[in-house]
């Protein structure tokens, strides 16, 4: 049974040009079993320039094992391949994550 990209979830994502980071999927879990997934891009540069904006959302270092407080930039929503969350190197590896979307 092939593992799908779930509501929610972490993965890290490969973007153009080799630009890789997590990245929260955010589109249906019925839609992620086609070509394309919706997710928010994040990073963890410039984080004090990067919190007060309304559409950044705080992640804190350990949640869904992130190793540093990440920013989801939630104005880059964007569709992506399903084939860029790669196998092996660190890439496709989901990153568990509880109730993001609650908080």
């Amino acid at each position: 049974m092939v593992d799908y990209p779930k509501q929610g979830e972490i993965w890290w994502a490969s973007f153009y040009e080799d630009w890789e980071r997590p990245s929260i999927v955010v589109s249906r879990n019925e839609l992620n079993r086609g070509r394309l997934v919706s997710v928010v891009p994040c990073t963890s540069s410039r984080m004090q320039e990067r919190a007060p904006y309304p559409n950044h959302v705080l992640i804190p270092v350990g949640t869904g094992e992130l190793t540093r407080d990440t920013i989801a930039q939630t104005h880059l929503l964007q569709p992506i391949e399903v084939s860029h969350f790669e196998l092996g190197s660190g890439h496709g590896e989901r990153l568990a994550i509880k109730d993001l979307c609650q908080k």
